[in-house]
């Protein structure tokens, strides 16, 4: 048995300190993020057409071009997949969003209370969640735990930064994981995915929207949404998602601020 520390024994002088770490590179600004809405076969090409009219893609560019360097040229595209899906090419420095997902968003929540906060928020994460994915290849973030619990993090949190707006899509988002968690089968080799389970992700990201501002919410506890003890901890565990994404992203940011916190996330 290993033991850490043994009485009757004198106490060692305390180590020098270490020297504070060098502050991170900035990146070299070579690159930029580019929108990308890819052709359509006649079938999705009233989706291509609206997705391009809503200008997603290109506000969401301008935002990132503004904010963060990035070495390469970085693509955020609209595209005919073959699959209702989403994902991230390393290879190709790629974020592909299907028109089969939306096709399938639209379908299944056209007829439901707050379709459009649904179908919107749902596309949105997915699009952050993929953005987050680049985000850790691109900058070589330094990430502990699983990384779709990052790229989760990573898209709630700029979902918040949109104000009322951004609640409600974020509501929404763990709306929708809380349908799919019923309508799916539960196996066993679902522990073994590299997501979290559909209900983790539901109280993950209510206990974020309550931590972001516990007074706000109040329902998000008194309805049993999330527990006394989970909720008292989400303020901190907010605040330590948040700095410390900061804190991966401020060597990469164009917009720097000695005086406040990063504007990014």
């Amino acid at each position: 048995m290993l033991v850490l520390g043994c009485r009757d024994q004198p106490p060692l002088p305390p180590p020098d300190p270490p020297p504070p770490p060098a502050p991170a590179a900035p990146t070299p600004a070579g690159g930029r993020f580019i929108a990308s809405y890819g052709v359509a076969s006649p079938l999705y090409r009233q989706l291509r057409q609206s997705l391009m009219a809503s200008r997603l893609l290109d506000t969401l560019v301008t935002g990132l071009n503004d904010t963060i360097r990035v070495r390469e040229n970085v693509v955020l595209a609209a595209t005919e997949c073959g699959e209702p899906n989403a994902y991230y090419r390393p290879e190709a420095r790629r974020v592909s969003l299907c028109y089969e997902l939306l096709d399938q968003l639209t379908r299944r929540y056209s007829r439901a209370e707050g379709s459009d906060l649904l179908i919107a928020g749902t596309f949105a994460f997915v699009l952050l969640h993929e953005l987050g994915h680049a985000m850790v290849h691109l900058l070589d973030l330094p990430i502990t735990g699983r990384e779709e619990d990052a790229a989760d993090q990573f898209a709630t949190l700029l979902m918040l930064r949109e104000g009322a707006v951004g609640d409600s899509l974020a509501f929404a988002v763990a709306t929708m994981f809380a349908q799919q968690a019923e309508s799916v089968a539960f196996e066993d080799l679902a522990f073994a995915d590299e997501h979290g389970l559909d209900l983790q992700r539901v109280y993950n990201i209510l206990c974020w929207i309550h931590g972001r501002a516990p007074e706000r919410y109040p329902e998000v506890v008194r309805e049993g949404w999330l527990t006394e003890g989970r909720a008292e901890r989400c303020p901190a565990e907010f605040n330590r998602i948040r700095a410390s994404w900061r804190r991966l992203l401020a060597p990469h940011l164009k917009v720097r601020s000695d005086s406040g916190p990063i504007p990014y996330p």
